[in-house]
């Protein structure tokens, strides 16, 4: 973890995740957490990869507010991984000290004068991605460095901040940030900081803008949202859970509907992972993948990795808490055709399993079934889909019947 943290002050702290090991880890898990006062304002508190390579960072950047100068404790929450073996590795107390330095007496901007700041960009559309312009002029008739602009306003995310090193007396700079506005009018207020250092000491300013932000000519439709959860518990056979999702990804990627989909990924879950998820993504589709027993319960993992059973009757209670939102429920797991019996009374349509089902058949049919839907397909259409694939390769021929379908087509 590196960066410049100033008390008080919106500081980007950058987190690197790096595989040293000699084989991939997957799976892996890392939640920050900050002590009582420092205030998450960008980027995200938890990571989630289903696979580092060997040799590979994965670099992340947060915006956070430290309270105070001196030293910002902060730690892994939840840090877990599975190694190169394939063994779950949980790591606990990990712990970093990074110092806040007390931030800057600001030398008033008046006696160099103003800089002058622009907005070049006409409008804006709404919902949508698009680039903000802002000219900044200097006036102060003396060299500024170091000159940073941020902009603040009605957008969706965290806006970067955007930084040249010199700008010359007279001479004019130009930051353009990716902004998607949430909120439209003639006149949308937009809030421009700018600052630079100038013999030593360092100036600011604050400057009230405004943009036109049109509305779409129609509505992008709302995405709807598949919640993959994969669980891969110690001492069971291994799945190939990173596969098929790195698959189910690519048919979102080259489908024409891939606006209307996004997938959220939670895995090695647990009970508690499972509905959490529920709560935080509110998804119109589950799609599960793991091991099932006969009785129609689900493996997931304990607090060491290992397997622990969830009954298809909790499992049938948690997800009618969700009935208004579920459409769809697959359950790629052995012998799920139970559980997926007592969820039918609160899903629209659920896929189990009637037998066991290899981890190939099981990629396939979700491969087949996922092109289908995310083209805008039914469900029963991408079902028959799923099938198809089975039933095209000799050597899944066998189980192109194991997935049913509720209500039957």
């Amino acid at each position: 973890m590196r960066g410049d943290l100033v008390a008080g002050q919106r500081s980007v702290l950058t987190i690197a995740l790096a595989n040293t090991g000699r084989g991939p880890c997957s799976d892996v898990v890392f939640t920050v957490g900050m002590p009582p006062g420092t205030v998450l304002l960008g980027g995200v508190g938890r990571v989630v990869l289903p696979v580092l390579p060997a040799g590979r960072t994965h670099t992340y950047e947060i915006t956070l507010r430290p309270r105070a100068a001196g030293r910002l404790d902060l730690t892994g929450t939840n840090f877990s991984y599975r190694d190169e073996n394939d063994d779950p590795v949980r790591v606990t107390g990990f712990r970093v000290q990074l110092p806040v330095r007390a931030a800057p007496e600001t030398a008033p901007a008046g006696p160099l004068g103003r800089l002058g700041v622009t907005c070049e960009t006409a409008a804006l559309p709404l919902d949508a991605w698009d680039q903000l312009r802002i000219l900044v002029s200097n006036d102060t008739g003396v060299p500024v460095r170091e000159v940073t602009a941020a902009v603040t306003g009605p957008f969706t995310g965290d806006v970067p901040r955007s930084r040249i090193p010199v700008l010359e007396p007279g001479k004019r700079a130009r930051f353009t940030f990716q902004v998607r506005p949430d909120e439209a009018g003639p006149h949308v207020p937009v809030t421009v900081r700018t600052a630079y250092t100038h013999r030593g000491s360092i100036g600011t300013q604050e400057d009230h803008l405004t943009v036109t932000v049109r509305p779409s000519p129609a509505s992008a439709p709302e995405r709807q949202t598949v919640l993959y959860l994969a669980a891969n518990p110690r001492g069971l056979p291994p799945l190939r859970s990173d596969d098929e999702m790195r698959r189910v990804k690519e048919r979102l990627q080259l489908s024409r509907h891939r606006g209307e989909y996004r997938i959220e990924a939670a895995l090695a879950v647990r009970f508690d992972d499972i509905s959490q998820s529920l709560v935080d993504h509110e998804p119109e589709i589950v799609h599960f993948s793991g091991h099932g027993d006969p009785d129609g319960s689900l493996h997931v993992e304990d607090a060491r990795g290992r397997s622990t059973t969830i009954t298809p009757e909790g499992l049938a209670a948690l997800f009618g808490l969700h009935s208004k939102t579920l459409r769809c429920v697959i359950l790629n797991a052995c012998y799920s055709e139970r559980l997926a019996r007592q969820l039918v009374p609160h899903v629209g349509h659920v896929v189990g399993m009637s037998d066991a089902i290899g981890d190939q058949a099981a990629l396939e049919f979700s491969v087949g079934f996922y092109l289908s839907l995310f083209d805008g397909r039914s469900v029963p259409d991408s079902f028959a889909r799923g099938r198809a694939h089975l039933l095209s390769r000799p050597g899944l021929v066998a189980e192109h019947q194991t997935p049913v379908l509720f209500p039957a087509p």
